[in-house]
């Protein structure tokens, strides 16, 4: 990386003087931010400045975690391999425990259908516990894979219910030259409940570029294809994303998604998300918001379109703990599917090990 190589020659030329202080670059490594980008924005920070040994290490540091093998040339050298096992509590609200059906009779037309009780969805509270494990494997300069496995279990005490949901990934990074990157990702997961058991799995390949749009901006702007597999349908969905460290130190983030039509399935139109981090009381707070639409749905002749919007926030009340609070609204052509429900949460830290 040219950044890195005139970085090395200007601290070696400066002789690590110490006076840029760590905690300058607390933006760059901020919530929110890929580790990559924040590498960029660190390296671009200490350009001439004088550099304080802590954050020589840091950035040394955080260089060899996106597969640097040398970083800033410390002698530190991090395995190649590394695993990190973990637990943690969950405490949320569900609005379908069990997986069931709306309360509402199902109108088509001149239809209407009215459900069996015993299928209708279930709300409140789940709680419980999940499980992971976690690694990395360096095989060449700026190359590596990640992978996971997570196991969780939630169960609600009004119904005798429970919630489990198992999910595996797997990536390969890959810096080509000059802040490029051609990654590839694979995931999969499964929701099992009372009535339903769902799973589904994506393919990707996504390159990014990390650039300086701006004095002190730092952004990364991607842009791939996904296969997504679901159970009764496949689907081309095209990717493309904006991140952003801005000057202010405030983290923005928005993707894009756009799929192709799927004849006689309901399937993802297109969806916009964003996500800002920002501080209050030296604290991240995180906001997001998202709206997609889904077409091509038929049922019993009748066409199914959907329109989801969804706003949420969440803010770290306690050491190890955040509180998150949100609102989700499905407007489907069929009154059957709407859906409007609050949601919110506790999230944990997670105990590694």
């Amino acid at each position: 990386m040219p950044r890195l190589i005139s970085l090395k020659l200007m601290m070696a030329a400066l002789g690590l003087l110490f006076c840029f202080p760590t905690g300058v670059l607390a933006a760059c490594y901020g919530d929110g931010a890929s580790g990559r980008l924040g590498n960029y924005c660190a390296l671009d920070k200490i350009q001439g400045a004088r550099v304080h040994i802590r954050t020589v290490q840091l950035i040394d540091y955080k260089l060899k975690l996106e597969g640097s093998t040398n970083g800033l040339g410390l002698p530190s050298r991090p395995a190649a391999s590394t695993v990190q096992k973990a637990i943690y509590p969950i405490l949320s609200y569900s609005n379908n425990i069990n997986g069931g059906n709306s309360p509402e009779p199902l109108v088509l037309g001149n239809l209407v259908f009215n459900g069996d009780e015993e299928f209708v969805r279930k709300e409140g509270v789940i709680a419980g516990f999940g499980a992971g494990l976690s690694g990395r494997y360096v095989h060449a300069d700026g190359k590596y894979f990640t992978y996971g496995v997570n196991a969780s279990y939630a169960h609600s005490p009004k119904y005798g219910l429970g919630v489990a949901t198992t999910s595996a990934n797997l990536s390969s990074i890959n810096h080509i030259k000059n802040w490029w990157y051609l990654d590839v990702h694979a995931n999969t997961s499964r929701v099992r409940k009372d009535i339903s058991d769902a799973t589904n799995s994506n393919l990707s390949i996504i390159t990014s570029k990390m650039f300086e749009p701006s004095d002190s901006t730092y952004s990364e702007a991607s842009f791939g294809i996904n296969r997504y597999f679901a159970e009764s349908y496949n689907q081309n969905q095209l990717l493309f994303g904006y991140k952003t460290i801005h000057a202010n130190g405030v983290y923005s983030a928005f993707n894009l998604t756009v799929g192709d039509a799927v004849e006689n399935e309901l399937a993802t139109k297109f969806a916009l998300s964003g996500q800002i981090v920002t501080q209050l009381a030296k604290k991240p707070l995180k906001l997001s918001a998202s709206y997609s639409q889904a077409d091509g749905g038929v049922l019993l002749g009748v066409e199914r379109d959907e329109t989801t919007i969804s706003v949420s926030a969440s803010y770290p009340i306690w050491k190890s703990l955040a509180a998150s609070i949100g609102y989700k609204k499905t407007d489907s052509t069929i009154d059957y599917f709407d859906i409007s429900t609050p949601s919110f949460g506790l999230q944990f830290a997670a105990i590694s090990f």
